[in-house]
């Protein structure tokens, strides 16, 4: 009786921490791009760049950020370098995301320098299968808006927990 309640209390265990390490289900799974116009701000310094991140998304919310690009009409955008690739992350929730150790830096005399690395948290919406920086901040001193919609359109789910069988 005594290693049915141990066996028992250890399946208990292997589930809860299988569920609880993946509390969402992300389809599809694989290379993701995800572009729209991203407001930066280095100091008082901002600038509005088209800005495409390219990476992988694991089926259960592990991200890398393998590739970012920043350009547009704005000549300052040529001065942004994202450093540190790969960057890494995760899904935190169907409605956010949060990436690890994100790091750019701002190339203008006197005045750019180096944000980061650090970690980012973005809203995450299903319907427009985009991720938004809403004032997210960057130390020492840049923050960031904008809205990023991913292709192929990835959707984001709770994960159902497991339920054993007696």
């Amino acid at each position: 009786m005594r290693w049915k309640v141990i066996a028992g209390g250890l399946a208990i265990l292997m589930v809860s921490t299988a569920s609880a390490g993946n509390a969402v289900v992300v389809a599809p799974a694989g290379e993701f791009s995800a572009s729209g116009e991203l407001a930066l701000k280095k100091g008082h310094i901002p600038v509005s760049c088209d800005t495409t991140f390219n990476g992988h998304v694991a089926d259960g919310g592990g991200i890398r950020v393998t590739s970012v690009s920043f350009g547009g009409l704005n000549p300052l955008c040529k001065s942004i370098k994202a450093l540190g690739l790969p960057w890494r992350g995760q899904v935190d929730s169907p409605y956010q995301l949060t990436v690890v150790d994100m790091q750019v830096k701002v190339r203008v005399p006197l005045l750019g320098g180096i944000c980061g690395p650090g970690p980012v948290s973005l809203a995450w919406e299903n319907e427009g299968a985009e991720a938004t920086f809403d004032a997210v901040s960057l130390a020492p001193d840049c923050a960031m808006n904008g809205t990023m919609q991913t292709s192929p359109q990835v959707d984001i789910q709770a994960a159902t927990p497991l339920v054993m069988q007696h």
